[in-house]
């Protein structure tokens, strides 16, 4: 089987590669800069260098790779990313994922994994926060992703696509590049660093280990269950900072862990209902809090 996916150097991207190749799937990964993951050499492995917003580069990927499946991930994958540039979000992010669809159809691929967001439902703060709810983004980012699953839902109606979007909380996880509370305190506390700030102690966010991810959307790939439908992927509970801290704390007790009033500005949802994806995927995660804070303290350490 080969599959192509997008945003290949993402967070999710490397540690789905790397799931991938080690199930001996023939892979293609595509995103805008090389890559320097340490399964480059893996005979079973392409990359590409290439944007989602050129067209007809992924047409002729798709076509001399003969792509099976897509795991689509490309595109600007933070809330806070390019704020003041939404040209940027919008052109890449929706113009992106129309490109992925229509060269996938084109190419009659089996199976696309849209890798969404939590952000569709912006500051929710409905008790039973499943699919059902209507989506009410409160970021340029959020309107990106909402859109992207709208696109994919009229390729699933009209062409009779397998699409699956994946609605995804906030991701943690070695190999984050943008901002992340427990990334910025892991690498403060590994310099042997006191962690004050002026601002946090009131976030509370849905975290998800990103090999939990990686596990849904493997489960996802190998059911026909999921065709045409929308899942939230997560842990469906809201971890505070003063929960973080609570870890960062038995693994760093010399240092201090001190956050002022407010949060960090990213929005609060309700935990999100999953039971569907437990129904379809037989789905749920396997990481608490604490041990995937200490699994990514044990890779960071030894990095």
């Amino acid at each position: 089987m080969n599959i192509l996916v997008t945003g290949s150097n993402g967070l999710i991207g490397r540690h789905i590669v790397k799931f991938l190749l080690h199930k001996d799937l023939n892979v293609v990964g595509f995103d805008l800069k090389p890559t320097l993951a340490d399964y480059i050499h893996f005979t079973n492995f392409t990359f590409i260098e290439g944007s989602v917003s050129d067209y007809y580069h992924l047409e002729s990927v798709m076509e001399k790779y003969k792509i099976d499946k897509i795991i689509h991930g490309g595109g600007i994958s933070h809330p806070k990313g390019y704020e003041n540039s939404p040209d940027k979000i919008l052109n890449t992010n929706i113009m992106g994922t129309s490109n992925v669809l229509e060269a996938g159809r084109l190419a009659t691929v089996q199976q696309i994994v849209l890798l969404s967001s939590a952000a569709v439902y912006g500051s929710n703060q409905t008790t039973n926060l499943n699919e059902d709810v209507a989506p009410t983004p409160t970021s340029i980012y959020g309107v990106s992703k909402i859109t992207s699953e709208y696109l994919a839902n009229v390729y699933h109606e009209i062409h009779g696509m397998n699409i699956t979007s994946l609605r995804i909380p906030f991701v943690y996880g070695p190999g984050r590049k943008t901002h992340d509370p427990i990334k910025h305190m892991l690498e403060k506390a590994l310099n042997d660093e006191d962690v004050i700030e002026e601002v946090g102690i009131d976030q509370k966010l849905e975290y998800i280990y990103v090999k939990d991810v990686v596990r849904a959307i493997w489960l996802t790939i190998n059911t026909k269950r999921a065709n045409g439908i929308t899942l939230n992927i997560g842990s469906g509970n809201l971890t505070s900072s003063i929960d973080i801290i609570s870890v960062m704390k038995q693994l760093f007790p010399r240092l201090k862990f001190e956050l002022g009033p407010g949060d960090f500005g990213y929005d609060e949802v309700s935990p999100l209902n999953c039971t569907k994806a437990r129904e379809i995927l037989n789905f749920k995660t396997s990481y608490s809090i604490m041990d995937g804070i200490s699994e990514y303290h044990d890779l960071l350490k030894n990095k």
